[in-house]
């Protein structure tokens, strides 16, 4: 029977650091878990999300609100949350939030709203206004709490920081471990069953149970609020393959395509292609698979000896040497960061990315640590990183930390975008390399007897078809590869990137999909809106109508008009309202369409 100790991993100090692990194959809950944060329930009232018992604004998908006295994006920002403050149940000056963060990408700007009550922030809670590069309000989503109703006064936390984590450490039954500098944070967190709490959150890493540990700790009577491993964990396994034997040999697997303890063949040695290795270091004498965009670290147990060669163009080993899988993580993780930046996106914490190929304690599974900001990969079964798709995935996993606001849920549909999310990022990349059964995932780690694998090519119905975690994934990352097939990789994973900064923390199925319908309209004016809301409808993730219709209408304020086709008759526009329209494809005029002196119209 395994004893529950906490072990930690050594870093220059004994210490403690806060991650998440990102992964592919679902793991057992475990038996620390006590999930207490208060969900927030919200639903879809038109082209808006509206909260069930507030009826607060949660979400503005059509927006369009202009204020030519302020230039920055966060002063827009300000001004627009503070004309709007009563959509939003926010005081008139907004002093109950600050801006966290601002983003720029190709699309626009966004600016990142966290909450706060005596100057402490609150868990889990934060607003984006996204600005289009005309500086332009188009979307809205509001994840701030409703922490009004709790009337707290200003309190100091009777426990210290270092108090709360020796409570945690008591929790998981850790005795006589000295753990140095571990990070905590005080904030609001509010619980299922006892509301508003000021409390101290505890984040350590442990291999054994395996996790990343978030503790919510009272600070006021010591009592342990919410405990949650944030780690996704994921199933896997240079001469390298591209993706994997069983795609390019297109066969599956079975025969001399197995695993077979990692043992070589002539069949599978046949499958490794010759691949340029770019960007390596060579430090006195010795050439080391280190570059700009990925390092190759031994950061988890079993132990590494990454190659260090002579000669250059010596990196050619056979898949069942240790040097096999540094080669492939180093040629993928390369490779997909500097797909990220040939689509126009600069993101610094996704360049000198590290990675181990060898970790997990050798288990069947791989993960992404988003506090420490590196993958690593398991070998139970086949090799995780002998499999490009699992190096993908994992590195999505790193996509979705680095850009937008960062530290999300992990739980719910939200668990079920993330993980769809990164299995449409491999998807998209092997696909583009072989179109043989491009839509299961992990061809070659998975759809075997070690483990299921996914698909991203189902013909699965939101909510119908719905289930829980990372298999529930698979209506997303089949929706988007369904768009995928018709406006080709390119425009897909640019949008596919630009949807991560209109997120926030917990999107649901639907929140992921008008955020992606958004950033059409952000990036292509909506030129692409006919084919995805069409597949988005297909998923259920949708009720968009593919034809807007507006008619018989007096325009008296700012508004923004989007769909595939717009039909537009007898129409009239006044007030100084700036109305804009996006149609994916056809603006229909008929009977009369009125712009009243002062108003402006722009269509796309």
């Amino acid at each position: 029977m395994k004893t529950n100790i906490l072990k930690v991993f050594i870093f220059l100090f004994i210490s403690v650091i806060s991650v998440n692990l990102y992964s592919q194959k679902p793991k057992e809950k475990s038996m620390f878990e006590k999930y207490n944060l208060k969900q927030v329930s919200s639903e879809k009232v038109g082209r808006e999300k509206r909260d069930r018992e507030t009826n607060v604004i949660r979400a503005k998908y059509n927006e369009y609100y202009v204020n030519r006295k302020y230039s920055s994006p966060d002063s827009i920002a300000i001004s627009y949350l503070k004309d709007k403050h009563s959509e939003f149940d926010l005081s008139e000056n907004i002093t109950e939030v600050r801006v966290a963060k601002t983003s720029k990408s190709l699309g626009g700007k966004y600016i990142y709203f966290e909450q706060n009550l005596f100057d402490v922030p609150v868990y889990s809670s934060n607003c984006i206004v996204a600005l289009n590069n005309g500086d332009t309000v188009t979307y809205v989503l509001n994840n701030l709490r409703n922490i009004k109703k709790y009337n707290l006064q200003k309190t100091k936390p009777r426990i210290s920081s270092n108090e709360a984590f020796y409570l945690t450490l008591s929790y998981f039954g850790i005795n006589d471990k000295v753990v140095r500098n571990p990070k905590s944070k005080l904030v609001y967190f509010e619980s299922e069953d006892n509301g508003l709490e000021l409390a101290w959150k505890i984040n350590i890493i442990a291999m054994e149970p395996l996790g990343d540990w978030l503790v919510i700790v009272n600070a006021e009577n010591e009592r342990i609020i919410h405990v949650e491993d944030i780690a996704l964990y994921h199933n896997g396994s240079g001469m390298i393959y591209n993706p994997n034997p069983i795609t390019t040999a297109q066969t599956t697997y079975g025969g001399n395509y197995v695993d077979n303890n990692d043992a070589n063949n002539t069949a599978l040695q046949n499958e490794r292609i010759q691949v340029t290795l770019r960007d390596i270091t060579l430090d006195n004498g010795f050439y080391k698979l280190e570059g700009p965009y990925c390092i190759l670290d031994d950061l988890e147990t079993p132990s590494d000896n990454f190659p260090e060669l002579t000669n250059q163009n010596g990196f050619n080993y056979a898949r069942n040497q240790q040097e096999f899988e540094a080669v492939m993580v180093y040629y993928h993780i390369d490779l997909a960061s500097r797909r990220i930046e040939s689509l126009g996106y600069n993101i610094p914490e996704l360049r000198t990315f590290s990675a181990d190929p060898h970790g997990l304690n050798g288990d069947d599974n791989s993960h992404y640590m988003p506090s420490q900001n590196y993958v690593a990969f398991g070998e139970g079964g086949v090799d995780d990183a002998e499999d490009a798709d699992i190096i993908w995935h994992e590195y999505g996993h790193a996509i979705q930390q680095n850009i937008g606001i960062g530290n999300m849920s992990y739980s719910g549909e939200t668990k079920s975008v993330q993980e769809g999310s990164s299995d449409y990022w491999a998807v998209s990349y092997s696909r583009s390399v072989s179109s043989y059964n491009w839509g299961f995932f992990a061809n070659w780690d998975g759809h075997n007897p070690f483990w299921d694998g996914r698909r991203a090519d189902l013909n699965w119905v939101y909510p119908t078809d719905y289930v829980s975690g990372h298999n529930g994934g698979q209506i997303w990352s089949s929706a988007l590869m369904d768009i995928w097939g018709d406006l080709g990789r390119d425009i897909t994973d640019r949008l596919f990137l630009e949807t991560h900064f209109l997120w926030g923390q917990s999107p649901s199925m639907e929140d992921a999909a008008e955020a992606f319908i958004q950033a059409d309209i952000q990036l292509y004016g909506g030129y692409h809106l006919c084919s995805i809301i069409q597949h988005f409808r297909a998923h259920g993730l949708t009720n968009r109508e593919l034809t807007v219709s507006v008619s018989n209408r007096t325009i008296t304020a700012d508004e923004t008009i989007s769909g595939c086709d717009v039909n537009v008759s007898n129409v009239t526009i006044q007030n100084n309202s700036k109305v804009k329209i996006d149609a994916g494809d056809n603006v229909n005029i008929n009977g009369t369409f009125e712009v009243k002196v002062g108003s402006e119209l722009e269509i796309k």
